[in-house]
């Protein structure tokens, strides 16, 4: 090893949502956090959608079929991009 040099760059990186045009939509989706008899989670899930609503309206729709499933988690998926930036 001697005789080489050996040259660190080091750059900032910035984490933030994507808002490109180009980037990939917003999607929301619900899933039933019910628990069974045997403590499991019923787990039953909307489709994905870029229109809340939707999912929302599965929810009724679940509950409807199983009166007793009146919990739920929101589950949302947002694009992240991550940009490089000069010199630290």
């Amino acid at each position: 090893m001697s005789g080489r040099r050996r040259v660190f760059r080091f750059v900032e990186w910035t984490l933030r949502p994507d808002k490109d045009e180009d980037a990939p939509a917003v999607t929301y989706a619900l899933r039933c956090l019910t628990l069974r008899d045997d403590d499991s989670e019923c787990g039953a899930r909307s489709r994905a959608s870029t229109d809340p609503c939707v999912p929302q309206e599965w929810a009724f729709g679940h509950l409807r079929a199983n009166p007793e499933h009146t919990s739920y988690a929101e589950v949302i998926e947002r694009p992240w991009v991550m940009w490089r930036g000069g010199p630290a």
